[in-house]
């Protein structure tokens, strides 16, 4: 029996002598450099806007890599190359979801991903569903630009070198920020056309202009969802017309118009739609445009399928069905992109090969609800 005692105290007493033992935690750190492939995918949370998310993931090994927790309604993040940090305006209140309101631009460290600094702006900025213009930096990378709405529309300007509130720019019936220069943005207006306002050397307005409306809101309106490439923005209405807004000038220049769509597309009833519909490659010159068949007033819905264009000759090159549905589109800058789709209701990204249209794979358990992606 003594035997037999000893032996069942030296089981229980090496197990819980093993359980005793305390877990190694260890604190990783992202090199300098991130790869192409890696991409920041931004969760809204919407059943829970108070605890916003990005999640930086590798796109080639699915590999996670990290979350910045940034705070409430969450828009999107700002990303500096001049220095290793990374910007998020967000919202918090004294008891979470209530009580007194404070908006802050968070400063993150790059490599550690740890919030290193903030800066109070003004109880406005706008909290409805993302887009890349309710915030930017400007091209000199000193400023960041926040849309405001209370409904009085505004632009909070913050200077990121001094840590520190520049201003307040009023823009009445024009709203969202665009940058178009070192120490220049634009607002879209409500009529159809563009403001343009200079920023001096503190953020203060060192000029203001106003152009012609390049578009009637009431026959075809144009998406805010639109993207950049070099001097240009590039903006899509409701009808599939490519809105080209040259802005290498101090005014802003409007091209001429053209189609995404054939009179067989329209016969068809394809439409573009989603939350991030555009993508560029910009070194390749490609336009991406994530596309669904809708009846009118449905820019909203969701895309299956991604037309490719060649921005140089205007035309379609090639068509991408999906393999589910996609509410947002991103496309890596190198020499061997990526393309990337996420569904609002389905935390995935998926991968595609932009040549072939072949997924790639796909990420799974990525937040609650994707609004945008965003890569380096």
């Amino acid at each position: 029996m003594r035997w037999l005692a000893a032996l069942v105290f030296l089981s229980f007493g090496t197990a819980c002598f093993a359980q005793e033992l305390p877990q190694r935690m260890t604190t990783a750190t992202l090199p300098a450099e991130y790869k192409p492939h890696w991409v920041w995918v931004d969760d809204i949370a919407f059943g829970h806007m108070m605890d916003g998310r990005a999640y930086l993931v590798d796109a080639d090994s699915e590999k996670f890599l990290g979350t910045l927790s940034t705070g409430g309604f969450f828009k999107k993040l700002e990303l500096p190359t001049n220095v290793p940090e990374i910007y998020a305006a967000a919202t918090f209140y004294t008891r979470m979801n209530r009580g007194e309101r404070t908006d802050v631009v968070t400063v993150f460290d790059r490599q550690t991903l740890s919030p290193v600094d903030e800066i109070v702006i003004p109880p406005k900025r706008m909290t409805g569903a993302p887009t890349i213009a309710h915030s930017a930096l400007t091209d000199n990378q000193r400023f960041m630009l926040i849309a405001n709405l209370t409904p009085a529309q505004s632009v909070s300007v913050v200077d990121m070198q001094e840590r520190k509130f520049a201003g307040e720019i009023a823009t009445p019936g024009c709203t969202l920020v665009f940058p178009t220069g070192p120490r220049r943005f634009m607002s879209f207006c409500g009529d159809g056309s563009l403001q343009t306002i200079n920023l001096d050397k503190e953020g203060g307005v060192a000029g203001q202009t106003r152009s012609k409306p390049f578009f009637d809101p009431w026959q075809d309106p144009v998406s805010v969802k639109g993207v950049r490439v070099k001097d240009q923005w590039l903006f899509v209405s409701f009808e599939g017309q490519v809105h080209t807004v040259d802005i290498a000038g101090e005014e802003p220049r409007f091209l001429p118009t053209w189609s995404l769509l054939t009179r067989r597309d329209r016969k068809d009833s394809w439409r573009i739609g989603g939350i991030q519909m555009l993508a560029v490659h910009e070194q390749q010159g490609l336009l991406f445009s994530l596309m669904h068949q809708g009846g009118i007033d449905t820019h909203k819905d969701p895309g299956n399928e991604v037309w490719v264009y060649d921005l140089a000759t205007r035309k379609r090159l090639r068509r991408i069905k999906l393999k589910g549905a996609a509410t947002s589109i991103q496309v890596t800058q190198d020499d061997e992109p990526l393309l990337l789709a996420a569904f609002i209701g389905m935390p995935k990204l998926t991968v595609y090969d932009p040549n072939t249209g072949e997924r790639l794979r796909s990420i799974s358990q990525l937040g609650s609800t994707i609004t945008m992606l965003q890569t380096n």
